[in-house]
């Protein structure tokens, strides 16, 4: 399977805007748990509400760290075209 559509086939677009509710970051719901994915990979905090948003995908932990569906997200999202996700 490609990385692109790994991507898309872990979390579904659906699922994608049911975890954002109403959140607006001012970039694609997408971008946001990529960059979340990166920031906790990185060792940095990136705010509660996406924080939060990547732990109901079930890509970190509550200590902030990457589960395997986060790793496997993050290579598969920074491996890719994000035009094409």
């Amino acid at each position: 399977m490609k990385p692109a559509s790994w991507v898309v086939t872990c979390i579904s677009s659906g699922e994608v805007f049911e975890f954002f509710d109403q959140a607006n970051f001012g970039i694609s719901k997408r971008d946001v748990v990529r960059q979340g994915l990166l920031k906790a990979a990185s060792g940095l905090y990136q705010g509660h509400t996406s924080k939060e948003i990547c732990l109901e995908h079930g890509l970190v932990t509550k200590k902030y760290n990457l589960t395997k569906k986060g790793r496997m997200y993050l290579w598969a999202a920074f491996n890719t075209n994000p035009m094409s996700v």
